[in-house]
């Protein structure tokens, strides 16, 4: 098994390849020049608390994908709204074609107003929603995986749900929410590791973890078994 190791800042300065015919190129859209790391980890691991820290470190912008469907679950009027609010309400994925829209119009307000590196918090859950995602020009760098023992992860959530006022915040949805993440994230775990873009790191619920992040050391394995 092969090795190599890099920074995520390294990972996110990689040019994209852009290909046209005759060797010819145009300019790349606002989703082609998103250089993009994603974020996932079952539900209390402190994603938020340590994107917001790799923002510091680093100086990228944090796109939270809940926070994303949560202000689109506000739009309660509307049909989507409507259908957000219950998908959250019972611990299920948002449909990847709705979480995709939404996704693109961030990125390309975000990259309009000048900033191209991006924390996407949250995403992908699975390989589908990955290749729909690249398919639209969104290349992702890396993903980072955060991880942390159930009995943490319940007690941040429980903690959380007494000032965050979120309807997914119970121990009901929470066991639901983290087994549906364990069932679901085998597959897109591994997928990254083959892509080499995987780095893991394990939480236990210390005030200070996560520090120095933005110099974190990432290791991807490839090239055989």
């Amino acid at each position: 098994m092969q090795k190599r190791s890099w920074t995520i800042m390294a990972k996110m300065d990689q040019t994209n390849t852009l290909d046209g015919a005759g060797g010819a190129t145009s300019p790349p859209s606002e989703l082609e020049q998103a250089q993009i790391i994603c974020v996932i980890g079952g539900p209390g691991v402190g994603k938020g608390t340590q994107c917001a820290r790799l923002v510091t470190d680093l100086g990228v912008l944090h796109l939270s994908v809940g926070d994303l469907l949560r202000a689109g679950a506000d739009k309660i009027l509307t049909k989507q709204g409507i259908d957000i609010v219950a998908y959250m309400r019972d611990g299920k994925l948002v449909p990847k074609e709705t979480v995709q829209g939404i996704l693109e119009d961030a990125i390309v307000f975000s990259v309009k107003a000048g900033k191209t590196h991006i924390l996407l918090d949250g995403f992908p859950r699975s390989v589908d929603q990955t290749k729909l995602f690249e398919a639209s020009n969104c290349k992702i760098k890396a993903m980072l995986l955060f991880q942390g023992s159930r009995e943490t992860l319940l007690q941040r959530v429980l903690n959380r749900a007494k000032t965050s006022g979120r309807v997914d915040d119970t121990e009901a949805i929470f066991e639901k929410r983290y087994q549906g993440f364990l069932d679901e994230s085998e597959e897109i775990i591994r997928y990254f590791e083959q892509e080499e873009k995987l780095v893991k790191r394990i939480f236990s619920g210390g005030p200070n973890e996560g520090k120095g992040l933005g110099s974190l050391d990432g290791e991807g394995a490839g090239g055989g078994n």
